[in-house]
């Protein structure tokens, strides 16, 4: 396949040793002394790579690169330019030029970007590739079974098959076990959507947030006029979830009383509302979650073996993220593609540096860590590449095992704009810029987070 390269550079004899320096197999070199002479010649192939002298004759390497990705749009760029700046630096950035060589240089250093240029194309053409697989695979298999738990490594495919089969059961309780920010929900979630249950609610509740005191109203509902502030009838959990599924996260931290009333439930499939004397028949499908050793915990008189055995019928179990890292370059796609889209950016590509970071990251807070990771790298971005200064891995580790950091999207919006304004000397036009936002956006945010 024939390698096109545009080249344009007014200097004569600067032309010609650039034209001699690429000595590549299957590439032509078409060179111009300008844009006019080059705007109206027919191409036989697509090129694939300018080479751009920052000042011409007639318009500048910048302007010029802008008009052929209207008309190339995978055409890469490479500026030489005698006259360095930053702001030519950032523009060229901007624009999505891949390297920017100042004068003079030598034969192998254009080679080399060159090279860099077609390797970084490839990537980009294997990363589509891949990308297209999978979106195709996962629509196919959402289309056909639901929501589909993303990853390459064996246990994931395991899950995934795990999910399909107990899905089929919609009467069997599902315990799912993992660390905290491992994707548990999303697991409930997907053998909802997969049963024959995925038109009725699908209802999650944290234990962690229920107060002992309101248990049995939240799970079995109340009559009006039950207690003080019983204004009107309510339905319970149970109730709202009829037919369809109750996810209950984090069982572990339900104390013993509790998972005595729970388990009552559990077995007679019969609620009756604080107040009334009417039994309701519930036909609720029970999925929990755990990151709880609940078999140490039973050992400890903390939780009821009964109940164990009543919720864990079926057990499906996922790995850190750290176990299986073939996982992550997966994941940190479908991320940037989603936050990508998500914040108006153009990021289509990551630095392999960056992504060896990543890769070699110990993510205590699992797939909920990457992912707050990777957005916070998209807000942060200012080109259309992820370099490693863009990661920021402290905010997301301590040496506790992960139970005490804050992973909410909130505090890291929150603490991107604080450093981004320091950084900025709190002027808000230029945090504004940096953040790549609007100065209105920023008063929101502002405004929202409370800053002064």
């Amino acid at each position: 396949m024939k390698y096109t390269i545009l080249l344009f550079e007014d200097e004569a004899e600067l032309r010609q040793e650039i034209q001699d320096s690429i000595v590549l197999d299957k590439v032509e070199v078409l060179a111009f002394d300008s844009w006019a002479s080059f705007k109206d010649v027919k191409l036989d192939s697509v090129p694939r790579l300018a080479i751009l002298d920052i000042n011409l004759v007639d318009k500048d390497g910048l302007t010029i690169f802008y008009e052929l990705k209207e008309h190339y749009s995978e055409i890469e760029g490479i500026i030489i330019t005698g006259q360095a700046s930053l702001k030519n630096a950032i523009a060229s950035l901007k624009l999505g030029i891949r390297d920017f060589i100042e004068k003079p240089f030598r034969a192998r250093e254009l080679r080399s970007s060159i090279e860099k240029c077609e390797s970084y194309k490839q990537f980009r053409v294997k990363n589509y590739v891949i990308d297209r697989q999978l979106e195709e695979s996962r629509k196919k298999f959402e289309a056909h079974w639901g929501i589909e738990f993303i990853g390459v490594s064996q246990a994931i495919k395991e899950i995934n098959t795990l999910m399909k089969r107990v899905a089929q059961a919609d009467a069997t309780s599902v315990m799912i076990t993992g660390e905290s920010g491992s994707g548990k929900e999303l697991i409930a979630r997907g053998i909802h959507s997969m049963s024959d249950r995925s038109g009725a609610p699908f209802y999650p509740v944290n234990c962690t947030a229920i107060p002992d005191s309101l248990f049995e109203s939240e799970f079995f509902g109340y009559q009006k006029g039950a207690f003080t502030g019983a204004l009107s009838n309510h339905e319970g959990w149970f109730e709202r979830a009829n037919g369809g599924t109750l996810f209950l996260d984090e069982i572990g931290d339900m104390n013993l009383a509790l998972q005595s009333k729970l388990l009552r439930v559990l077995d007679e499939r019969k609620v009756n509302r604080i107040g009334s004397h009417d039994i309701v028949t519930v036909n609720t499908r029970i999925v929990c979650a755990t990151n709880k050793d609940l078999k140490q915990m039973i050992e400890d008189g903390q939780f009821r073996l009964d109940l164990y055995h009543r919720l864990n019928s079926f057990h499906i179990h996922i790995p850190p993220l750290r176990q299986r890292v073939e996982d992550i370059p997966v994941l940190v796609n479908h991320f940037v593609r989603l936050f990508s889209e998500t914040h108006n950016k153009g990021i289509v590509s990551l630095h392999s540096k960056a992504m060896n970071l990543l890769l070699n990251h110990h993510y205590l807070g699992n797939i909920r860590e990457l992912k707050n990771i990777i957005e916070r790298a998209i807000l942060m971005c200012d080109s259309n590449v992820i370099k490693p200064r863009h990661l920021n891995f402290t905010e997301h580790t301590n040496g506790s095992g992960g139970g005490d950091v804050d992973y909410s999207l909130e505090t890291i919006e929150k603490q991107t704009i604080l450093k981004a304004m320091k950084a900025c000397s709190h002027n808000k036009t230029h945090t504004a810029e940096k953040l790549n936002i609007t100065r209105q956006a920023l008063n929101r945010k502002l405004k929202k987070h409370g800053i002064e």
